[in-house]
């Protein structure tokens, strides 16, 4: 089963005014497919925090597939 790194962030002003991307938790979801874990993250999420809605507490998810281990490691 493919595993996929899961980051809630959300979009916020410095004091200057620039926006900067904060993190505001992280997954690694091992699940069937891309959409299958992004409705894990979001429920591990909103466990996380004691939400129903993860875009209380963020305004984007990012999904990736970790990368590959270099040869020779893990085998």
């Amino acid at each position: 089963m493919p595993s996929f790194n899961v980051r809630f962030i959300k979009t916020v002003c410095d004091d200057t005014g620039h926006e900067h991307r904060a993190c505001q938790a992280s997954f690694k979801v091992d699940a069937a497919s891309l959409s299958a874990a992004a409705q894990q993250a979001e429920t591990d999420f909103c466990k996380q925090k004691g939400v129903h809605d993860w875009t209380v507490f963020a305004d984007a998810m990012e999904l990736r597939t970790p990368p590959p281990l270099p040869p020779g490691w893990g085998g």
